[in-house]
């Protein structure tokens, strides 16, 4: 069972981002099709595939946060030894989590409010809540990420004296 958790774990994106490109694929191709063959297309079709972008890239988001393999500038990380790599990362990480933190908090108060107001998704008799949804939930993924990446890098430096640059998953 375990073993099962580390696999999805480890894969809890990948598969999240094929779930939601693959709808987003096959509802463009739909709409496409509907607008050429048949001269109409669906208001709910554009509306569900812009939001399922949406949450395509709040995943990819996660899963860069997990492998550290964004784009960056890495000269200075390059520059210092492990205690001094680990402490910027540690700086960065916490910088993550601060932003994760206003962004979760102020994210959940606009849900609130399209609850409270009942707002609905043009096209949709769906709450904006879902779609906005998107937000916190990426954030979350990536804030439990970011911990989860600084945890693998201080694990790496407690028992071999190293940080290796970015994720640093080359292990895995």
């Amino acid at each position: 069972m375990r073993r099962l958790l580390s696999r999805i774990d480890n894969s809890l994106e990948r598969w999240l981002i094929t779930v939601c490109y693959g709808y987003f694929c096959l509802i463009i191709l739909v709409e496409v099709l509907r607008r050429h063959a048949f001269g109409a297309s669906s208001a709910w079709g554009e509306m569900t595939a812009r939001y399922a972008f949406v949450f395509l890239v709040y995943f990819a988001v996660a899963e860069v946060a997990r492998t550290r393999n964004h784009i960056r500038i890495d000269l200075v990380p390059r520059l210092l030894g492990p205690r001094g790599r680990l402490a910027l990362y540690a700086y960065f990480d916490l910088l993550y989590l601060v932003l994760a933190g206003l962004v979760i908090y102020y994210s959940l108060q606009v849900i609130g409010i399209s609850l409270e107001y009942g707002t609905l998704m043009p096209g949709l008799d769906l709450n904006m809540a879902f779609a906005r949804a998107a937000l916190p939930l990426g954030w979350i993924l990536l804030a439990y990420r970011v911990v989860q990446s600084f945890r693998r890098t201080w694990r790496t430096y407690s028992e071999e004296r190293r940080v290796p640059l970015g994720g640093g998953l080359e292990s895995e």
